[in-house]
């Protein structure tokens, strides 16, 4: 019988205890399930501790990136499996791992013991999944999550606006007439150099909040992270490129555009009156050395256990079946 903990971020846009309870009960009825709904962060980290050291066969997370997020901190390199159920708004990790089915088709995974491993990135003292960067983006993460804070009403605009929420808030600061842009010092093998850019993003997939192109060959099994570089000057040409990524294009032509990808890179901002904060997952993360504005950012090769489809043995099944027919 597996032993299986389920938690649940109540906060998420699309979380609701007794759905999500009653769905998962009826598709894992063989095992033990223990639900958490932790009040805050350090009760979390207790419960995530007490079931990594009791073995637990999986971790089921309900909620979001950023509640997937908080989990990895504690089971990248452990042996303990993550299931991520699409309980938020963009589930950016839960539609890359192919997660958009009913409750009972995704729990499979874990009933048939099917799973893989995935790289991390991880950025000073913070693993992250799926996308993150520096500029634009964080500016967005902070004011989503600042409202979030102050009012808890704007869970139910979030589940109504689904993904298209991001889009708004990234319209809202293209509406600005000044393009803000940030100088950066880069240095990695493939790429160095000192940059001016809107936005600077670390890809570990290919799409951001479902539909945003932003690097089409990168994944998160294939022991490289990718990073991104826009350096438009104007606005007009800043938004032509941001909207052909929002639609699913990728604008290969663009001339402005620094796309590598690498194992390793370090950033630094060069602009010392300004603090400039990493999002990852979602999430701003808070730099261990206080307001320091560098970041050392390594990838983690297949350090996350994941409950989904397992390609290799997908790929192994299908030349199965052309050799039988």
């Amino acid at each position: 019988m597996q032993n299986i903990s389920v938690y649940l971020n109540q906060r998420a846009s699309h979380t609701q205890f007794g759905y999500w309870k009653e769905q998962i009960d009826k598709s894992l009825f063989r095992s033990t399930i223990t639900y958490r709904t932790p009040r805050d962060l350090d009760e979390l980290k207790s419960n995530l501790q007490s079931d990594i050291d009791d073995e637990c066969d999986a971790i089921v997370s309900v909620g979001g990136d950023g509640t997937v997020n908080t989990l990895i901190q504690s089971l990248a390199g452990k042996e303990v499996g993550l299931l991520v159920m699409p309980g938020g708004t963009a589930n950016d990790l839960a539609c890359e791992l192919g997660h958009k089915q009913s409750v009972k088709k995704v729990t499979h995974f874990i009933r048939n013991n099917e799973y893989k491993y995935i790289d991390l990135i991880k950025i000073n003292n913070n693993f992250m999944a799926t996308n993150g960067g520096l500029g634009m983006g964080s500016k967005v993460a902070e004011r989503i999550n600042e409202i979030r804070r102050a009012h808890p009403s704007f869970k139910k605009l979030m589940k109504l606006g689904g993904k298209s929420i991001y889009s708004f808030f990234i319209l809202s600061e293209l509406t600005s007439m000044r393009l803000p842009t940030y100088k950066f010092k880069v240095t990695s093998e493939q790429f160095s150099g000192i940059v001016e850019t809107p936005i600077l993003m670390i890809n570990n997939q290919p799409h951001l909040a479902g539909t945003f192109n932003i690097a089409p060959n990168t994944r998160h099994d294939d022991g490289k992270f990718n990073v991104t570089i826009l350096k438009h000057k104007t606005h007009k040409s800043f938004v032509q490129c941001c909207y052909k990524m929002a639609i699913g294009e990728y604008p290969f032509a663009d001339p402005d555009i620094i796309s590598f990808e690498t194992d390793a890179i370090t950033i630094e901002n060069m602009d010392p009156t300004r603090i400039v904060p990493f999002f990852g997952d979602g999430e701003i993360f808070q730099n261990s050395n206080g307001n320091s504005q560098k970041w050392d950012i390594q990838l983690c090769p297949r350090s996350l256990k994941v409950y989904t489809e397992d390609d290799e043995k997908s790929l192994v099944s299908l030349c199965n079946e052309v050799n039988l027919s």
